[in-house]
């Protein structure tokens, strides 16, 4: 099950705050968050002081079970590191999988960079 964390943020009006964001989503065991994802409003939150909505900009994986689904979601902002996150991805993802095989879990996981990206991917793989 998906838990959120406390994060620190710092507003553009310059006010520091904490929120509650998730770095992970279980849309299997928690569909009200694929809810949020599709809504805009999944990792999105607002400054105590003047009340702006942000991203929180924050990396997370995206896991549906039901699809066998696994995707790292990354801020748009980080794409210009695509190549060096995908590779540190997949040598994580081949040290675990070798050490905790898992049934059901896909053998391998994407990266995408926005919550955009991952919407068109989870609509591609829902509507062939």
């Amino acid at each position: 099950m998906s838990k959120p964390i406390k994060h620190s943020f710092v507003c553009s009006c310059g006010h520091s705050f904490e929120a509650a964001i998730f770095k992970s989503a279980n849309v299997t065991l928690q569909p009200d968050l694929k809810a949020q994802i599709f809504s805009g409003q999944f990792n999105r939150v607002r400054c105590s002081a003047c009340q702006k909505e942000i991203d929180a900009g924050v990396p997370f994986l995206y896991h549906d079970m039901d699809v066998g689904l696994m995707v790292w979601v990354y801020p748009p902002m980080m794409a210009s590191q695509a190549a060096v996150i995908r590779d540190k991805v997949r040598r994580s993802h081949v040290i675990v999988g070798s050490v905790l095989p898992v049934p059901g879990v896909p053998a391998g996981c994407e990266v995408v960079f926005g919550v955009e990206a991952l919407r068109d991917l989870i609509r591609d793989m829902t509507n062939p």
